[in-house]
């Protein structure tokens, strides 16, 4: 899309229109309220360090504002797999800073750990949810002019909240 007008920054984008949520029983445009309430529900635990919560609720931020940029919802999906990250950190190091780890490094240490399962195939390692994640990732880290629905960045970012939860239970 376009750079908006300064008129046009706060309203729907247009691909927004069209996608519809059950109220009351039945199919209604979803409204920047229905799409608020849906983000809210994704949450992290309190046992989270602040940074990784900051982190998650730029996520959940980002995800909001896409209802007047739909190209958002991309950027907010690498942003919550960014915050999986220092998550990891955090329990493996002690710290979330910045360290010479990739993503690869932390998950490969985090099972031996004890802090996340082991890959549950290596035969088909997309099979396993973690291996999966890593994956689309990657797949969206690197470039590309992909547009996902609403419903896929929500679920990417429940994904990531589940793992963060896997790393900081409770």
């Amino acid at each position: 899309m376009p750079f908006k007008n300064l008129e046009d920054v706060l309203k729907i984008d247009p691909r927004f229109v069209g996608i519809c949520t059950m109220r009351d029983g039945l199919p209604v445009q979803m409204e920047l309220a229905d799409l608020h309430a849906w983000i809210a529900e994704v949450q992290l635990g309190s046992s989270a360090p602040v940074d990784v919560q900051t982190a998650f609720d730029r996520v959940r931020s980002m995800l909001l504002y896409a209802y007047f940029d739909y190209d958002l919802l991309v950027p907010a999906e690498i942003q919550a797999f960014g915050a999986v990250e220092p998550a990891l950190k955090h329990r493996l190091n002690g710290h979330g800073q910045p360290s010479k780890e990739t993503l690869r490094n932390v998950v490969d240490r985090a099972p031996k750990a004890g802090i996340l399962p082991p890959l549950s195939s290596k035969d088909r390692p997309l099979s396993d949810p973690i291996e999966a994640m890593i994956a689309l990732r990657n797949g969206l880290s690197h470039g590309t002019a992909d547009l996902h629905l609403p419903a896929m960045a929500v679920n990417v970012i429940e994904a990531c909240a589940g793992v963060i939860g896997t790393i900081y239970p409770g």
